[in-house]
C-alpha cells in the first residue's frame, strides 16, 4: 500500500486535469461549488489506520469533498484499486490523529480535552495538521491555525520545545507553510524571552534561527499588533487555499 505522499505522486502523474472531480476544502453551503450536504453521506468506506490496523467507518463522499487526495484515489476514472473497493489503508498514519480528523470532518470543530487544558497540548493540533497536510485537507489545516491562535491568547501560552522539534526538525512540516510562520510569530510577539532562555528542554535549532531572524526584521510599527489576531492577516499569512476556496463563509476574506 502506498503512503499518502506516494499515492498523490502517482495520482499527479496520471491526472490530466487535477481540479476535475475534486471539491473545495470546506463546505460552502448554497454556493453551488460543492455537493449538497445530503449527498455526502451515502457510501461507507472502511479506512484502516496505522500498524494497529484500527478501522474507521467514514462516508466516502464526505472524504472526497474535503480531500483532493481521497477524491483522486477513490475516483474510478483513474483505476486505482482503492476506487473499486470499500476499504482504504493509511498504514503510516496514527489512529489517534485520524480519529481527531474524523471529529473535524463530521462536526467541524477541534474541541479536545487535552487542548482545552490550562496548559494546552499543542502537539495534538500539530499532529493533526501534519495528517491534514498529507491528505490535502486545507479546510482542516486552516481551522487548526485559527484554533491555535485562539487558545494561544486565551491561555497566554505557546508550543513547547518538543513541539518546535516536531514542526521544524528534520522530519518536521514542509518549509514555507503557515504553521511554521505562525509559531514563530507567537514567540516573537508574546513575552517568551525567559521561557526560551530558561526552559530545561532544548528548542529546535532551526526554530531558534527563524525566531532571531523574525525579531531582527520587526520594526516599531509591527510590534504594536500581533498578526494572528486579525482574521484578514491570519488568512493572508498562515492559511493555505486552492484557487476555488476561501477562508469560510459569509464575510471572511479570501487569501
Amino acid at each position: 500500500m502506498l503512503t499518502p505522499t506516494q499515492q498523490q505522486s502517482r495520482t499527479n502523474q496520471q491526472i490530466t486535469s487535477p481540479k476535475e472531480n475534486t471539491f473545495p476544502c470546506s463546505f460552502q453551503r448554497g454556493s453551488g461549488s460543492t455537493p449538497p450536504a445530503r449527498s455526502l453521506f451515502q457510501t461507507i468506506l472502511t479506512v484502516t489506520v496505522g500498524e494497529e490496523n484500527r478501522k474507521f467507518s467514514v462516508h466516502r463522499e464526505a472524504l472526497c469533498a474535503v480531500s483532493p487526495f481521497f477524491a483522486a484515489a477513490l475516483n474510478p476514472r483513474y483505476d486505482f484499486k482503492e476506487s473499486r473497493s470499500s476499504t482504504f489503508d493509511l498504514p503510516n498514519a496514527r489512529p489517534i490523529d485520524f480519529e481527531y480528523f474524523v471529529q473535524w470532518l463530521y462536526r467541524r470543530h477541534l474541541d479536545h480535552e487535552e487542548v482545552a487544558a490550562p496548559h494546552p497540548a499543542y502537539f495534538r493540533l500539530i499532529k493533526l495538521w501534519i495528517l491534514a497536510d498529507e491528505l490535502q485537507v486545507e479546510g482542516c489545516k486552516n481551522d487548526i491555525i485559527d484554533f491555535m491562535a485562539t487558545i494561544a491568547d486565551r491561555t497566554n501560552s505557546v508550543p513547547t520545545p518538543d513541539d518546535t522539534v516536531t514542526i521544524f526538525g528534520p522530519n518536521g512540516v514542509r518549509e514555507g507553510c503557515g504553521l511554521r510562520g505562525m509559531v514563530v510569530d507567537l514567540f516573537a510577539w508574546k513575552k517568551t524571552d525567559h521561557l526560551v532562555e530558561r526552559h530545561e528542554d532544548s528548542w529546535d535549532e532551526t526554530f531558534l534561527r527563524l525566531l532571531v531572524a523574525r525579531l531582527k526584521r520587526m520594526n516599531g510599527n509591527e510590534r504594536e499588533y500581533a498578526p494572528w489576531r486579525s482574521l484578514k492577516t491570519r488568512c493572508r499569512l498562515y492559511h493555505e487555499h486552492n484557487d476555488q476556496s476561501c477562508c469560510g463563509e459569509g464575510e471572511r476574506p479570501k487569501c
